[in-house]
């Protein structure tokens, strides 16, 4: 929900909780009780396969999954599609330790995916959202122009040809979406909602998204560029010819 945010570190263990209460077993590595009502791990995840990296296979990672593994961690290794709650990703920040996604696509090897983020227009002005969308994309590579047409077509060459995802800020976010589709391989996808951004990932493997920062409170903002990082980007073999770019 717009400007009001959720514990989702809360949601998360109440989940767990019920699950264990109706006789469901957690899946390997996510967090359960024991009689006392600590919290533990019910199985360690799989060892890191390279120094310094931690490599988590739940599918969905909270605080108390990291808690006390982080020791000479330079990257934390997660599932593609995963879902990294914000606590997580704040103490992994605060500890300069990169974040990973694994390919779906690659099966066992992974890929760092770059993110470049395109700014429009006026939307300079809109501080507050700026900030917000670039605290959630650390490191990317930035287009700033006052022609949306112009950073349309930086943001989508790169999607297209450097196999990365783009987020589009933008004040026309019709013009801009309609832009970036003419471009092959590019499934670009209109940010409304943080539903509508999973479900994006989820049915056409969205690789650029468009956003109107004045539409949306900070953390609803936030959500949506969470949610679009984290999730797939490999479009679904059903729609591999139709989408075009890919065999």
């Amino acid at each position: 929900m717009a400007g009001r945010e959720l514990d989702l570190e809360t949601i998360v263990r109440e989940v767990l909780r019920r699950l264990q209460q109706l006789g469901v077993r957690p899946a390997v590595g996510d967090e359960t009780r024991d009689g006392n009502g600590t919290e533990k791990q019910a199985l360690a995840a799989p060892p890191a396969r390279e120094p310094g990296q931690l490599r988590l296979e739940p599918r969905t990672i909270t605080l108390g999954l990291i808690h006390g593994r982080l020791q000479g961690v330079k990257e934390v290794l997660v599932s593609a599609g995963a879902v990294v709650t914000p606590s997580v990703r704040d103490e992994l920040r605060k500890r300069q330790i990169a974040l990973r996604f694994r390919s779906e696509s690659a099966g066992d090897a992974s890929v760092r995916v770059g993110v470049v983020l395109g700014v429009a227009g006026g939307m300079h002005a809109n501080g507050a959202a700026l900030a917000a969308v670039t605290a959630e994309t650390a490191g990317a590579a930035r287009v700033d122009r006052e022609c949306v047409l112009e950073v349309v077509r930086q943001v989508s060459q790169a999607v297209a040809g450097e196999g990365r995802i783009g987020v589009v800020l933008t004040d026309r976010p019709a013009v801009a979406l309609c832009l970036a589709n003419r471009q092959a391989s590019v499934r670009a996808a209109w940010g409304v909602s943080v539903v509508s951004v999973r479900e994006a990932a989820r049915l056409i493997g969205a690789n650029l998204l468009v956003v109107d920062p004045s539409q949306h409170g900070q953390y609803e903002l936030r959500g949506m560029i969470r949610e679009f990082v984290a999730g797939r980007h490999e479009c679904p073999k059903a729609y591999r010819r139709a989408l075009g770019g890919e065999a």
